[in-house]
């Protein structure tokens, strides 16, 4: 098969939902571990991550004498191995956390039944106090008429039950959002203010053009009448050199007949223009004179609303505390007259305390802890038992002692007649890689043989390195020239490798990553 180019590649999941496919597809179901009480951490559901923990073997881990194993020295990996084991062992139902949410539930019911049965219990329906209690707290409430009286047991139940109908309520929630609307209403002065501040702009702008305006038509008019004089000239086409009244010769010339006339014309134009927009400023004036009484009286308006508005929000405020105190007493009132009900069948409350009771005691018994534990240790051994068959065919130093795996703290144990050795206190790299592999074929062992949510491959890396390191790999990988010893410790390995590999095939799938090549035809079938 041809993989796809880089190019042809998109990304179209993300890493949780690839997490969620796998878990699904190696089986492992819904669940949950719950720390012990007391205990600070969060509860933790296993997923495909804690099980890929058995499925490798680095090869700086497979010969450790103080990590037995994958990440077991990374952040919480640890703990998260010895939280989620009993549940890859199978030591955890599969609907244990259906019925841990169903023993939950049974617990709250049984409260609930219990308190209700105490509640029967303590009534008195002879003076009746508490009934009588809250018959006068729904009157402070006005949840009862305050003229109202009853003397009797039935009376003041009668009243209570009337008092808890939807009707009265009902018609005294008032419906509104005050705050919504005195929102509105200040929107609506921000909006009004910043109109008038344009209007005040536009009026400023207007009577300064005006007042320039009319500044400008008595200018002109003046320099007009100064000009008219020309009217009496007796000659139009008068030079500058003579004067044009008396026709005597001028020192200085002055300006022609003609250029008088001409700038005159000029002047009156202008006039004219000016005369003629004075009346429309006029009138604009008076448009945004209007505009901005306009809007200054609906200013005024916009805040006596707001000051009516603020006055109904405090009845509105006072009216709502009010429904909530009513709802609180309509509260106690429906809790005391379902116990009052609940009481006058004392036999039936006491027939579903006592159903409540067992149920909560038959799943306690399902879900018990003990029962796991006993679990946890049977199948323990039963995987220890598989470790110690094996070390027989294995030169190892506690060889033929009782083996087990020790889950609290993550290690292998070999019984001895002087005492538990672990696997810390074994010497020799040769022991750490043999027991790192017979806890590993003894898991898997037990995982294919209950059918356990583990992914089937093991993967071993380097396991022949206590004797033969790469370093004296020098013809490509044959172990011939090692010491008996070694060459017969390698050879041993491999073939307990190779027989559980055999005893769990097609179930379990173990891969080697080895520099060493052994000759043997068993090796040589395996290896193609």
């Amino acid at each position: 098969m041809t993989p796809p180019s880089l190019a042809a590649l998109h990304k179209n999941t993300t890493v949780d939902a690839v997490e969620k496919f796998l878990a699904a597809a190696v089986g492992i179901s819904e669940n949950e571990h719950r720390p012990p009480v007391g205990q600070t951490r969060a509860p933790l559901e296993a997923n495909i991550r804690h099980a890929l923990v058995f499925a490798f073997q680095d090869q700086d881990e497979i010969d450790s004498k103080k990590v037995l194993f994958h990440r077991q020295q990374d952040n919480f990996i640890a703990q998260s191995i010895k939280d989620t084991l009993p549940y890859f062992l199978g030591a955890i139902d599969e609907d244990r956390l259906l019925k841990q949410a169903q023993l939950d539930a049974a617990r709250r019911q049984l409260r609930q039944l219990e308190r209700q049965l105490r509640e029967a219990d303590d009534l008195d329906t002879s003076s009746f106090p508490r009934a009588r209690g809250l018959f006068e707290e729904a009157k402070q409430v006005g949840l009862i008429d305050e003229r109202l009286t009853a003397s009797t047991y039935g009376s003041v139940i009668a009243a209570l039950r009337d008092a808890t109908r939807d009707d009265i309520v009902r018609d005294e929630l008032l419906v509104g959002d005050g705050a919504d609307a005195l929102a509105d209403l200040r929107n609506e002065r921000q909006g009004l203010r910043a109109e008038l501040e344009n209007i005040k702009a536009e009026l400023r702008s207007t009577r300064l053009f005006n007042s320039e305006s009319t500044g400008y038509e008595r200018e002109a008019k003046e320099q007009r009448a100064r000009l008219s004089a020309v009217g009496l000239f007796k000659k139009s086409d008068h030079e500058g050199q003579h004067c044009p009244l008396c026709e005597s010769r001028l020192e200085t010339p002055i300006p022609s007949v003609r250029q008088v006339a001409r700038s005159l014309r000029d002047i009156a134009e202008q006039l004219n223009a000016v005369e003629a927009e004075n009346p429309r400023l006029q009138l604009r004036l008076v448009s945004l004179q209007r505009e901005e009484e306009q809007i200054e009286n609906r200013l005024r308006e916009n805040q006596q609303l707001i000051t009516a508005r603020v006055r109904e929000n405090e009845i509105l405020k006072v009216q709502q505390d009010n429904f909530i105190i009513q709802a609180r007493t309509i509260g106690k009132i429906t809790q005391y007259l379902e116990t009052a009900s609940s009481a006058q069948d004392g036999s039936a409350l006491h027939r579903q305390v006592e159903a409540a009771r067992s149920r909560v005691t038959l799943l306690e018994q399902e879900l018990d802890v003990e029962i796991v534990r006993e679990r946890i240790e049977a199948y323990l051994n039963i995987i220890g038992r598989y470790m110690t068959d094996y070390s027989v065919d294995l030169d190892l130093e506690h060889k033929g002692s009782q083996l087990r795996l020790d889950i609290k703290n993550l290690t292998v144990v070999a019984d001895t007649l002087d005492g538990p050795v672990p696997l810390q206190r074994m010497g020799s790299g040769e022991n750490w890689v043999g027991y790192h592999v017979l806890a590993h074929l003894a898991l898997h062992k037990w995982f294919r043989l209950k059918k356990r949510p583990v992914p089937a491959f093991l993967i071993l890396d380097q396991p022949s390195q206590a004797h033969y390191p790469p370093e004296r790999d020098a013809d490509e990988g044959s172990i011939v020239a090692l010491p008996d010893e070694d060459k017969t410790a390698v050879y041993q390995l491999f073939a307990l490798i190779a027989q559980v590999a055999d005893e769990l095939a097609p179930h379990l799938q173990i891969i080697l990553m080895d520099h060493a090549d052994l000759k043997e035809p068993w090796f040589k079938k395996s290896d193609s």
